[in-house]
């Protein structure tokens, strides 16, 4: 026990050392990081790059609730390449919420009166009201995040446009230079002066055929107005869409419509935001646009890949490296690997046999002789997880790479 007042000393030194200590202000519990984008790895495809946009959000300053800079942070950390921002023409929630906030600030304390554009009639004094929103500040608060973040992305400028009591449908007109000369009070003379400035129009959500055969929708097509569908919209897709793109030569859209916040509709479910997969030479509007109206689109939804049979076969085989690995000694079956270079899963079916062949994985699949021809099969799949047109699953022959 002597030397007990040296440890009771010591345990003295120490606490009067931790006492001491000085107690920082504030202490960083996790390093932040602002450069964790969700990377969509594509290949280049018949020498096109793939570029993945969507062209149908909307702000706080229509019926969003969310800025513009915010949909712009979104996409890019979504890994999108091109955004459309495309407030509606009709349905300014977001300001009239911002007036209601404001109006303690009036002289009469009550809430400035707003009336929204584009109603399907016309107001009793027989005024149009016309626009109350500065379309073009819109794109340019966006255009400006884009730049301040140096995400480098294409902001493209757009709106929707739609009708809702005369069922004409929704609509979005991009790549239009002044959005607010666009507006008129009837939707075919919107069109026109989208047309007028070098914009394209396409068809929004638009679900069951069958609902825009009327007479004006005829003769809106037949006079050249419309240029694509979007035939995905959120986790929909609308298969007699596709049908329609393709007998009328329509390029194919698919989109997020997103109002809400996007991550938790499509990152809990373990799929990428919905977007439209555009080949192109290069990322800017006058590539983009020749790629849209060269209908070199693919559309991705909830995991599956929607287009046209050439563009998802071709697409298909770029992402995937395919080798024959062996052949049994009697030559009647042959082992090839198939290595998935993209950030797309597919589900690959022979017979009833489904592989998922996941992202940046290999999988090795034998083939045996045709029961009906006798000959050796070839690498061939049913893509489960491809739409094409008739709601059918393509067939798809994967080709063997040289080593």
């Amino acid at each position: 026990m002597k030397h007990l007042p040296l440890i009771l000393a010591a345990i003295g030194l120490l606490s009067t050392a931790t006492a001491q200590k000085k107690i920082p202000s504030s202490y960083r519990t996790c390093i932040e990081s602002s450069d964790r984008r969700t990377e969509i790895i594509t290949p280049q495809v018949m020498g096109y790059n793939c570029y993945k946009a969507d062209l149908h959000v909307h702000t706080s300053y229509s019926d969003g609730c969310v800025n513009p800079s915010g949909r712009v942070i979104e996409a890019w950390y979504d890994g999108m390449d091109i955004l459309a921002i495309t407030d509606h023409y009709e349905s300014h929630g977001g300001v009239k919420r911002f007036f209601k906030v404001v109006a303690p600030y009036n002289k009469n304390k009550k809430p400035t009166r707003y009336i929204a554009p584009g109603s399907s009639k016309m107001p009793e004094n027989g005024i149009d009201p016309g626009l109350k929103v500065d379309f073009n500040a819109i794109h340019k608060e966006a255009a400006a995040s884009n730049i301040r973040h140096n995400y480098g992305m294409l902001i493209i400028k757009g709106c929707e446009m739609a009708r809702n009591k005369e069922k004409l449908g929704h609509y979005n007109a991009i790549f239009v230079k002044d959005l607010n000369s666009v507006y008129a009070f009837e939707l075919k003379e919107a069109f026109k002066k989208v047309k007028e400035q070098g914009g394209l129009i396409f068809h929004n959500h638009p679900g069951d055929v069958s609902r825009y055969e009327t007479e004006w929708h005829k003769d809106v097509h037949n006079s050249g107005l419309i240029d694509g569908v979007e035939v995905a919209n959120g986790l929909r897709y609308y298969p007699q869409m596709v049908n329609r793109c393709v007998e009328r030569k329509y390029f194919m859209v698919g989109n997020t419509d997103a109002h809400g916040f996007v991550a938790h509709r499509y990152t809990v479910n373990g799929c990428f935001r919905t977007h439209t997969i555009i080949f192109a030479k290069e990322c800017t509007e006058e590539k983009v646009k020749e790629a849209l109206l060269e209908r070199r689109t693919i559309v991705y939804s909830g995991g599956d890949l929607i287009g046209e049979e050439e563009w998802l076969s071709e697409f298909l085989n770029a992402s995937i490296e395919c080798q024959l690995v062996s052949e049994s000694s009697k030559g009647d079956n042959r082992t090839y690997t198939f290595t998935n270079m993209s950030s797309y899963p597919y589900h690959l079916r022979v017979g009833r046999t489904v592989h998922v062949l996941e992202s940046f994985k290999t999988l090795a699949i034998p083939f045996g002789k045709d029961k009906k021809t006798g000959k050796l099969m070839k690498p061939t799949f049913c893509a489960d997880n491809m739409w094409a047109a008739n709601h059918t699953h393509p067939t798809i022959e994967i080709k063997i790479d040289k080593k």
